[in-house]
């Protein structure tokens, strides 16, 4: 895995990883609560469709998990509190008759990264002010049916509105993506796009067992 010193493409703030203790099943999550530093070893199931010139458009699920670094929250106080966040790994698989088994991972040029913060209208809700999180995403998406993978120039903006806990485990979220998102070949990165990603939905799930995670 590439530092974060040598990757090309970097989307938000990096956040140390040397140190910072692996989360699993578990770990309990407190709302209202803004947590210590910690790698977050979570669950993940999304519905994306894709569209393919020339072959079709698709809509394919996907399950699979994320580990995400957290950074110490900058104030003990949850209203005042915000945690910045990298994706350091990924992996989902779906299936799709037309496209077959489709693996998505990060790419490795990009530093994915996030932020967990109350947001300047907060709406009200119960106890304190929910938080927004956000993240920008680079990632490949390995399509062997079709003998390419994949990636985004543009990242995928993954948003949680009413966030209570950090972790936001249970939490459903969607791709911020305005009709279509172009996604190119890996073997000829220049070229016009070969596909787009026109929606994305997800529910982050909560936290998993060491053996869960590849």
């Amino acid at each position: 895995m590439l530092s974060n010193s040598e990757k090309t493409t970097v989307f938000g703030r990096p956040v140390p990883v040397d140190g910072v203790p692996n989360l699993y099943e578990g770990t309990p999550v407190v709302k209202w609560t803004p947590p210590e530093a910690g790698i977050d070893n979570l669950g993940l199931h999304s519905w994306d469709t894709f569209a393919i010139p020339g072959v079709g458009e698709f809509d394919v699920e996907f399950d699979g998990y994320v580990r995400v670094v957290r950074s110490e929250p900058t104030e003990n106080e949850w209203a005042d509190a915000e945690v910045y966040t990298n994706l350091i790994e990924m992996k989902m698989t779906g299936e799709s008759e037309e496209l077959g088994t489709i693996t998505v991972t990060l790419n490795p040029t990009c530093l994915s990264a996030g932020q967990i913060r109350t947001p300047f209208d907060p709406y009200a809700g119960e106890g304190p002010a929910a938080k927004a999180c956000r993240m920008a995403v680079g990632c490949l998406f390995d399509m062997p049916k079709l003998g390419k993978t994949l990636f985004n120039r543009e990242p995928v903006i993954l948003t949680i509105d009413d966030v209570r806990s950090i972790p936001p485990a249970g939490a459903p979220g969607k791709g911020q993506i305005y009709r279509m998102l172009p996604l190119h070949d890996l073997k000829n990165p220049d070229g016009d796009p070969v596909g787009y990603l026109t929606s994305l939905r997800f529910n982050m799930g909560g936290y998993l067992a060491p053996e869960k995670i590849a």
